[in-house]
């Protein structure tokens, strides 16, 4: 079937799907399905509570991520989108090239009457660029955010003859760490195991997360502040060099599992929920959320969260941060209701309870949310630590926030076809990097 004839099929299914009743509401929500009862439910009751404050009438709807984004683009290219959706792939593949294209709604009228509630990088992350303007404005609404965490295994390093107090914090012998010694030890007991989960492969979102940690903690700037490709300035490129080299070389000396090069979606989460590695990196919470509800062998209290080590330079490693967005088209029939709507869902009382639904997984946008011991009690050895990440070292926002068109970057999987040249096709880190600056002129240049 043809790209267009899909298209078509696309929008025609989309059509037929969509209700009277959806039709008939005064504002429609698409909403990613969440990942519990208790956060849908919280969010139905916003619902309810909006209705009977208007007197209107809303159809809410709960997709699956792929589905909604799917939805989504189809309803675009129909001209009828929904007047609000979230999903958790809006920020870094869709919502910069939309805010360019001037397909979102300016919601500045939302956020600015309440932008002191927010966290400074939270709105930086929503301050997009209007190609038909030229200006930047608020195109998106900040809902949560996550950047990558370590996980390890407790037990694990006491059997290898190790304490917590061990772990170094300088960033290459944090990983050396781990697959000289941790790695050697375990393996001497009989363990079949590998000392980090770092996967590789271009299947998923996690290695574009962590590479951009990696260029961080070597100060890589592959972006200017105006988000112009400098890539080929000989001290960026040392610098990419260094920290591709840095990232791969776990994979390349065997303290990978085998198939980390092919890992997608939740294949790392999974390999170490199986304990076949020590150290799990991950974008969110879901590895220890995941262990809340069925926890029989302990292994929410079993694991560990900690901050990344620290970068070469011997200062705290920025995280890099996404932000995930709610959405308003300006062809969304119902913009301002959408708007009210979501003045009312951002109430620290409504959107409260639907983020500790979701478990822990993600980060409050806000401050005045961290006050809930559900974050900052020292005593959970998962949430402690992302506050801590969250609060203590800089949150730097990923560069589509800079350059609309590095989200093509994301699309194409470039920093993981560089490093599949590497370990699968034996291309030196250099020859590897030039093909990577090559593509991204191409991509990034006007």
């Amino acid at each position: 079937m043809s790209s267009k004839v899909f298209a078509s099929a696309l929008v025609g299914a989309l059509l037929l799907g969509t209700s009277p009743a959806a039709m008939a509401a005064d504002l429609v929500i698409w909403w990613t399905k969440g990942v519990t009862e208790d956060e849908e439910n919280a969010l139905k009751a916003v619902v309810t509570k909006w209705e009977e404050q208007t007197g209107k009438t809303a159809d809410l709807s709960f997709y699956g991520s792929g589905d909604t984004e799917a939805k989504t683009i189809a309803a675009l290219e129909a001209g009828s989108p929904p007047d609000l959706t979230f999903d958790y792939a809006y920020d870094l593949a869709f919502s910069p090239t939309w805010a360019y294209e001037g397909r979102l709604a300016d919601v500045s009228d939302v956020l600015e009457p309440i932008a002191d509630q927010f966290q400074p990088s939270a709105l930086k992350s929503v301050n997009m660029l209007n190609g038909e303007t030229g200006e930047r404005s608020y195109y998106a609404i900040p809902w949560t955010q996550m950047t990558p965490h370590v996980h390890y295994w407790k037990d694990f390093l006491v059997e290898a003859g190790f304490t917590e107090e061990d772990i170094p914090n300088e960033w290459q012998a944090f990983f050396d760490f781990w697959c000289d010694e941790v790695q050697p030890a375990l393996r001497a007991k009989g363990e079949r195991i590998y000392g980090l989960g770092l996967g590789t492969g271009s299947g998923g979102n996690d290695p574009f997360f962590n590479i951009h940690i990696f260029l961080n903690a070597f100060g890589a700037e592959v972006l200017d502040a105006d988000g112009n490709l400098q890539i080929d300035d000989p001290e960026v490129r040392a610098r990419v060099i260094e920290a591709v080299d840095s990232f791969v070389k776990p994979s390349a000396e065997q303290c990978v599992p085998p198939d980390g090069v092919n890992w997608a979606g939740s294949d790392d989460n999974v390999s170490f929920i199986n304990r076949k590695n020590l150290v799990a990196f991950n974008p969110t919470l879901s590895i220890p959320a995941s262990q809340l509800k069925d926890n029989p062998e302990n292994y929410y209290e079993n694991m560990r969260t900690r901050p990344w080590p620290m970068g070469v330079d011997g200062e705290p490693t920025p995280a890099m941060v996404s932000v995930k967005q709610v959405l308003i088209f300006e062809e969304s029939p119902n913009k301002e209701n959408a708007k009210e709507f979501m003045s009312l869902l951002l109430e620290p009382e409504n959107m409260g309870p639907m983020l500790k639904g979701a478990l822990g997984r993600f980060f409050p946008v806000m401050p005045a949310l961290l006050d809930d011991p559900f974050y900052n009690d020292p005593a959970d050895p998962h949430r402690y630590a992302m506050y801590e990440q969250f609060t203590t070292v800089e949150n730097q926002p990923f560069l589509q926030t800079r350059n609309y068109r590095y989200a093509k970057v994301m699309a194409e999987q470039l920093w993981a076809k560089a490093t599949g040249r590497i370990l699968l096709d034996g291309w030196s880190t250099e020859d590897a990097i030039d093909e990577l600056a090559e593509r991204m002129h191409v991509l990034l240049d006007e």
